[in-house]
């Protein structure tokens, strides 16, 4: 039991030394002092206004600047994605027919009728169809959201900021 009372005065005692050195860090500090040893803040000194009102002017611009950073940032990973589509979707189309070009070939120099009868012929030319469909369909989209992207950096630009022209890699 002596050892029980012991180690409890002894944590006692640790916990008020050390609530005595933190409280000792902290009474150096003065709660009204400004940032960095500028003296004491006062939110009614006159001559500050006109400095405060050019701040908030940078902050406010900053902000707009930021929302339509945002906006065009958006439009552009869309335009970006559209035209990204657009060209796997010619590229399927291009080496469909580059296949279909080279058969075409071997089926030109055999005897006779060749190897690709009708049938296979027009399921060809159909897939063929759908990735020409598919390209022009991609490309028009991405067309669109170009327009959109144009449209949004003139009435960016109106407001007075600019961003990047064209591509950001080439």
């Amino acid at each position: 039991m002596g050892t029980e009372i012991n180690i409890s005065f002894r944590k006692t005692f640790f916990i008020s030394l050390l609530l005595a050195w933190v409280a000792g860090c902290q009474s150096g500090l003065d709660p009204t002092a400004g940032q960095l040893g500028k003296g004491p803040l006062d939110g009614f000194d006159h001559r500050s206004y006109e400095s405060i009102a050019t701040k908030l002017k940078k902050s406010e611009d900053r902000k707009k600047s930021l929302i339509f950073e945002g906006e065009w940032l958006k439009l552009r990973a869309q335009v970006v994605d559209a035209e990204k589509y657009a060209s796997e979707c010619q590229l399927s189309e291009l080496s469909l027919a580059l296949e279909m070009a080279r058969f075409g070939s071997f089926d030109q120099r055999l005897p006779r009728t060749g190897f690709i009868n009708d049938e296979e012929r027009t399921r060809w030319n159909a897939q063929l169809e759908v990735k020409r469909a598919n390209r022009i369909t991609a490309e028009a989209r991405a067309s669109l959201l170009r327009r959109d992207l144009h449209d949004l950096s003139k009435s960016i630009e109106k407001e007075g900021y600019s961003m990047p022209a064209g591509l950001v890699i080439e």
